[in-house]
């Protein structure tokens, strides 16, 4: 979309332009958001901002970088010791465009981008909550076409829709008991961490049922490994 211009110039920010006396927010074309401008990698869905590419960054607000781990004895001693980190998918960075794999403690300390944050179940909440959701296909919050099981995913329809992309890349999960590290559910769902606000809830993934997608909360545990996605209000 090309920029918003008056007079020949682009407005840089809120306070540039006025109705009368009143800053304007924002100005939408029917529901779609012409300014302030998107950043590249960023979807407005019901006046939140979301990424719609999963999270690389490894850098810790406190300063250093988590570590990007490659094997399963290494993920169970940061799970023990409660330490925040990463990884890829099999632990196989010939899966680095999915994105990275945090750990729970890795979700609150890496560095978010001005103004983002780690979205709520609120925030899921209202994206699959009228007036901005109806029926009860997940599907446009899904990608077209995304890895998911075409034999499993039967009904596209809406696929896509939405642009929040989620592809099915699965998750990941720590056995306690063993260390032993799987990555379930590849091409059948995808998973993001939740903030810490809500002490029972802390994923939210959507899931292939029913020949097509789904969304469902996933329970506080710290041994889920899940994608991190982010979150500001538009």
């Amino acid at each position: 979309m090309s920029d918003l211009k008056l007079n020949g110039i682009t407005p840089d920010g809120v306070g540039k332009i006025k109705l009368g006396n009143t800053d304007v927010q924002k100005i939408y074309s029917n529901e779609t958001l012409v300014w302030p401008s998107l950043g590249p990698g960023e979807v407005e869905i019901c006046n939140l901002i979301w990424t719609n590419t999963n999270y690389t960054e490894t850098e810790l607000t406190a300063g250093g970088n988590l570590p990007i781990l490659t094997n399963q004895t290494d993920w169970y001693n940061a799970w023990q010791a409660q330490t925040p980190a990463a990884c890829y998918i099999d632990f196989d960075s010939n899966n680095s465009s999915y994105g990275l794999i945090y750990n729970y403690w890795g979700r609150l300390e890496v560095k978010k981008p001005l103004g983002f944050r780690l979205p709520t179940q609120s925030d899921f909440s209202t994206i699959f909550s009228s007036p901005c959701f109806t029926g009860v296909i997940s599907n446009r919050y899904g990608a077209n076409p995304g890895v998911w099981d075409p034999s499993l995913l039967t009904d596209t329809t809406e696929l896509g829709d939405s642009g929040f992309n989620s592809q099915g890349y699965g998750q990941g999960v720590l056995n306690s008991a063993t260390g032993v590290v799987t990555f379930p559910d590849f091409g059948v769902k995808e998973s993001y961490w939740l903030d810490s606000i809500d002490a029972t809830s802390k994923g939210f993934g959507l899931f292939v049922s029913n020949g097509y997608l789904n969304g469902i909360i996933k329970g506080n545990s710290t041994r889920w490994m899940l994608f991190v996605r982010l979150v500001k209000d538009a």
